[in-house]
């Protein structure tokens, strides 16, 4: 999740979520944005942005979705999304995926659509905009699905056996209480009866004028939009948009365009939902509201305040759960769009195993405290502070928000009204509301939120708890009894002292050394030992990438302590550092763009950190506590094996759970050190180990190499000499990995298996792993057969046998413990075709030996990789990874020639020889989970 990017388009659009036809906002556009409408009422817009360089995306965004089909129809809108990619007038059978790719787009990564009840927004991304004629076929491409969709009878009835599997595949434990929950969420609207993807009677079903008659009643120009943002000419682009789109035919008699509201109420609504693999129960409340007709700049006023108002008593929370005297595991609370017209402010309660009411009471007497008495100075101080450095962080970074992301708030702008302003502009507009945010507004308006009417309460959870579910009696009286109930106002605590006490002086540089391959790096030792690379750039404005490892890891630890391995860092990063706890070091941090969070892996361990240019200083602080001064609250532990022990009672029955259990016994064979989420972890784990652990692997700064990337200040080397360079080492102490050769057994391992399920549905997974030499081209060899394993499956599998929703594929070369080559594919499926689907699993494998890949399909591959390859030079987290993996295996980097070189080096020959190898000298893993018959449905 992105905090930064959550709270600031948070803040200003949180509450604004109506329907463009009628709801207005008196905000004027961002003035970068060129936008018109043609003749014929197609919308567009045109932003010029940089990043990526050289590259745009392109959105076609329908303002039509589930919400307008018919009774009969259900589940056509979704079905219409797929067929935009099975031909159109300009591109026959699957010649938009082709076109595309042929160019480095790939299908799923760049090229993707997703339909929603009132909405279906289809994108194209990274489209590289030097190729002029690319550019121009994928506008005909955004031109075709606004209303020349070829919808033949034989690529519908194809598109069937996917939707099927889609269907298949979607149908989780939380889908399956969403499905319950809603009708009585959206009572008396038509929001209740569409999930999106529909029935499946009438998708196997439906008669093939039915699909075009919805296509022409609703995919027209009027309500629909194109939008443009990237590395381009927009007075050009937008000529093209005009010369392309307004020939596009309206229709005479166009049906309205309406939208669905949720019918108000007076009394609470109450509804409960089970499931077998459910994995926790939880209790919500909503409070259900309209969204304000105009958007003003008294919208975004009340905006921010819905902001505040959430972080503050998420903050309170959080206070209480740490506190750990109490029956909640977890609370929080959040604003949600649930409708087109309608948005809820909701409370959720996740408790104790028995103890929901319990939990529930704790959460609803909070929200009280804080309705009936309001924030102290201090928290709104804080919570003032907090977004203004975000907004600070933004602005620092607005040359570097990505075309996606700009592209999807002008989607919201078409579709929902939503405010589109330029970072300038957003910056003083919302900062302003901040800063003359008032604690005796802010009280007066939490007053306001929670109101008697419109209320839902939602129980969900396993189905062995359903006898345990409070009623609806009983959410009542609880808050009629937390609503008259004497409480006291909420105090605070401050701890004001630094987070490091001890005065330090910057170490001594011993010498420098160079980073073979990448010239502008520089490597210090320091005199502690430690080593020290620093990668100045200016990708982004205010941004530093920060990582460390040493080696050894989880691999240096007893078997027996292996679960307590497993929390270590969890619990460090938990548990405060130096003299603050938890709720001490995020208040002391409040305001700071930084962070640093230790691991520890199998073979090594380490931090990953980032910060912005002015709190650099306080990443490496916090690194530094990490080493020196980590905490390991005995109170944080308890809650942890609270939380843990809550989900083990409900994970026997998650089906997804044991089938990952399944896969990792077989991968390593049975090895001991196989971790496990089960039983003997919950008794194993021990909050003495856990410490004793974590500090024999954070320990010794001489074995570590800390890596540094981005716009670095000028006293950053003085800095990381001053907080690296007193850290505790010892020179004379290096460590390395042990290799446990955890790996499958020789030959071939099958692990079948039958598990109680809802939806009857085969998930299949298959992996082929040997020993083999690493060199940067074996590595990118595997890799390829993988993506090509995944073009032909998507063929086959999903398009020509309807046989699932996707085959999921990667071919990886690791070098450590040893090198050792993964070839490893996942898929669900119906259980009737899991046989058949194996054989052209295997036909395909096999193949891969004795028939020449597809020539084509290579290109296109090798394409994709340049093209990614391009794109991510420009940014510091390939740097910080790329030093850090060079770093760990001691592999030089290759310049831009030289990764072009051996992209080229590979073709049909280097991929035959190669899937031989794998082929010839794998062992292999097949397991596979089918449902049992008789509980199936």
């Amino acid at each position: 999740m992105n905090t930064k990017k959550n709270i600031i388009f948070g803040m200003l659009l949180l509450s604004f979520q109506g329907a463009f036809s009628q709801f207005k906002t008196t905000i004027p556009l961002n003035k970068n944005v060129t936008a018109g409408k043609l003749k014929n009422g197609l919308t567009y817009y045109i932003l010029h942005n940089e990043e990526p360089k050289d590259r745009a995306s392109f959105y076609f965004v329908q303002n039509v979705g589930a919400i307008l089909e018919d009774d009969n129809q259900n589940g056509l809108a979704h079905f219409l999304e797929h067929m935009a990619f099975n031909g159109t007038e300009h591109f026959k059978g699957k010649g938009i995926i082709k076109m595309l790719e042929k160019n480095g787009v790939k299908f799923g990564k760049d090229i993707n659509a997703y339909t929603a009840q009132d909405e279906t927004v289809y994108n194209i991304s990274g489209v590289p905009v030097a190729n002029q004629k690319l550019i121009d076929s994928t506008l005909w491409v955004l031109h075709d699905w606004s209303g020349s969709l070829s919808l033949t009878n034989e690529e519908i009835d194809a598109e069937r056996g996917v939707i099927r599997e889609e269907w298949r595949t979607r149908r989780t434990s939380g889908f399956r209480l969403k499905m319950q929950t809603d009708p009585v969420l959206y009572k008396g609207s038509k929001y209740s009866k569409r999930d999106v993807i529909g029935d499946l009677n009438i998708i196997n079903n439906f008669k093939y004028p039915e699909l075009r008659n919805y296509y022409k009643k609703w995919y027209r120009p009027d309500l629909q939009a194109v939008i443009i943002v990237g590395d381009i000419d927009v007075k050009a682009m937008e000529q093209k948009v005009k010369e392309i789109f307004s020939g596009i035919p309206l229709a005479k008699k166009a049906a309205a365009r309406t939208y669905e509201a949720i019918p108000k109420h007076d009394e609470l609504y109450f509804g409960t939902a089970a499931d077998k693999e459910a994995s926790s129960t939880a209790i919500t409340l909503k409070y259900v509201f309209d969204e304000p007709l105009v958007n003003d700049t008294i919208v975004s006023r009340k905006n921010v305040m819905n902001s505040f108002y959430t972080s503050i008593l998420n903050n309170r929370f959080k206070e209480l759960i740490l506190k750990n005297q109490g029956s909640a595991l977890n609370l929080k609370t959040y604003f949600e769009s649930i409708s087109r017209l309608n948005n809820s402010f909701n409370i959720v309660a996740v408790a104790k195993k028995g103890k929901t009411i319990e939990g529930f009471e704790e959460a609803y007497t909070e929200a009280e405290r804080l309705k009936r008495f309001g924030a102290v100075q201090s928290e709104l101080d804080l919570t003032k502070k907090l977004f203004i450095s975000s907004y600070d962080d933004y602005i620092s970074n607005k040359d570097k928000v990505e075309n996606d992301d700009l592209a999807d708030n002008l989607t919201n702008y078409f579709l929902k009204a939503k405010p589109f302003l330029s970072p300038e502009e957003s910056y003083k507009l919302v900062v302003g509301i901040i800063k003359s945010l008032t604690l005796e507004e802010l009280n007066a308006y939490a007053k306001t939120i929670q109101k008697p009417t419109n209320q839902v309460v939602l129980v969900t959870g396993s189905e062995d708890d359903k006898a345990n579910f409070p009623t609806k009696e009983a959410v009542v009286n609880v808050m009629k009894k937390v609503e008259s109930m004497s409480l006291e106002p909420y105090t605070k605590k401050e701890n004001n002292g630094p987070l490091i006490e001890k005065q330090l002086k910057p170490a001594a540089i011993k010498k420098t050394f160079e980073v073979a391959g990448i010239k502008e790096a520089k490597g210090y030792i320091l005199e502690n030992d430690a080593k020290i690379i620093v990668l100045p750039t200016t990708y982004s404005q205010d941004q530093i990438v920060f990582s460390a490892f040493s080696k050894g890891g989880k691999s240096l630890v007893k078997t027996e302590d292996l679960t307590s391995a497993e929390i270590a860092t969890t619990l460090a990063r938990s548990s405060g550092l130096g003299n603050f706890d938890n709720i001490g070091l995020k208040e002391k941090l409040t305001g700071k763009v930084a962070q640093s969070a230790p691991f520890i892996s199998d073979e090594t361990q380490g931090f990953q950190g980032s910060s912005n240019k002015a709190d650099f200083e306080t990443m490496l602080q916090l690194m530094y506590l990490s080493f020196e001064a980590p905490r390991f609250d005995p109170n944080i532990f308890n809650i942890l094996k609270e939380q843990y022990k809550n989900r083990l009672e409900t994970i026997k029955k998650d089906n997804g759970s044991t089938f990952k259990d399944s896969i990792d016994l077989a991968n390593s064979n049975h090895n001991p050190r196989t971790f496990l989420f089960d039983d003997k972890f919950l008794e194993t784990i021990d909050l003495k180990k856990a410490e004793n652990i974590y500090r024999d692997r954070i320990k010794n700064a001489a074995d570590f190499t800390f890596i540094f990337v981005g716009n670095i200040p000028e006293s950053g080397l003085e800095l990381i000499q001053k907080y690296v360079g007193n850290l505790k080492s010892n020179p004379v102490q290096k460590e390395n990995f042990i290799d446990h050769h955890i790996e499958p057994k020789k030959g071939k391992t099958v692990v079948h298996f039958k598990r109680p399920m809802e939806v009857p549905k085969t998930t299949v997974y298959l992996n082929l792993t040997g020993k083999t030499e690493y060199s940067k081209e074996n590595a990118m060899t595997i890799y390829i057969i993988g993506e090509l394993l995944s073009k032909r499956f998507l063929q086959t599998i999903r398009e020509e046998e309807g046989g699932s929703y996707g085959v999921s594929v990667g071919g990886t070369l690791e070098q450590i413990p040893a090198p050792a080559f993964s070839l490893a594919l996942t898929f669900d499926c119906n259980p009737e075709k899991q046989e058949k689907l194996m054989q052209i699993v295997w036909k395909e494998l096999n193949d891969l030996k004795t028939v020449p890949v597809n020539a084509n399909d290579l290109e296109d591959i090798k394409k994709a990789l340049l093209k990614n390859r391009e794109e991510s030079l420009k940014t510091n987290s390939f740097w910080n990874s790329t030093l850090y993996n060079n770093s760990l295996n001691q592999i030089p980097f290759l310049q831009d020639e030289e990764y072009k070189n051996l992209i080229s080096k590979i073709n049909q020959k280097t991929i035959q020889q190669f899937s031989k190898h794998v082929l010839d000298s794998s062992s292999s893993v097949e397991v596979i989970m089918s449902p049992e018959k008789t509980l199936g449905k």
